[in-house]
């Protein structure tokens, strides 16, 4: 827990999700978290969303904007939420943890209306 914890903090997150072939793609993601668990806003269509679907299982690590890894793997199940309410209060966090560069990033899926999503981590092991 101590890992997955301290990753609530950092300010870029690599999410790795695995294809269909099991080969793992990486991805810098922003984390916003509530109790145990971590959150992250995506659009609906992505690559993330969709090897999710398939594969639940991921590994989250500290790293930089570019996805440069910082720190170590922790393993974890994710879920994907998509209830408008679930997605207001995800929303509303990470506006709370990066601000005007969040906003800046979340204004163009309203203008297109473009669906989107949150994606709920829990350390594996843990129950949901």
């Amino acid at each position: 827990m101590r890992h997955f914890s301290a990753l609530s903090k950092a300010r870029y997150v690599s999410l790795e999700t695995y294809r269909a072939s099991g080969l793992p793609v990486r991805t810098p993601v922003w984390i916003a978290a509530e109790d145990d668990k971590l959150y992250c806003w995506t659009i609906s269509d992505t690559g993330k969303v969709k090897r999710i679907g398939r594969n639940q299982r991921v590994r989250l690590a500290k790293c930089s904007a570019r996805g440069q890894i910082l720190g170590g793997w922790t393993e974890a199940e994710a879920r994907i939420l998509a209830s408008p309410a679930e997605l207001r209060k995800q929303m509303k966090r990470m506006r709370a943890k990066y601000g005007l560069l969040f906003l800046a990033f979340a204004w163009w899926p309203r203008l297109t209306r473009t669906a989107t999503s949150v994606i709920e981590f829990t350390e594996a092991g843990e129950t949901t």
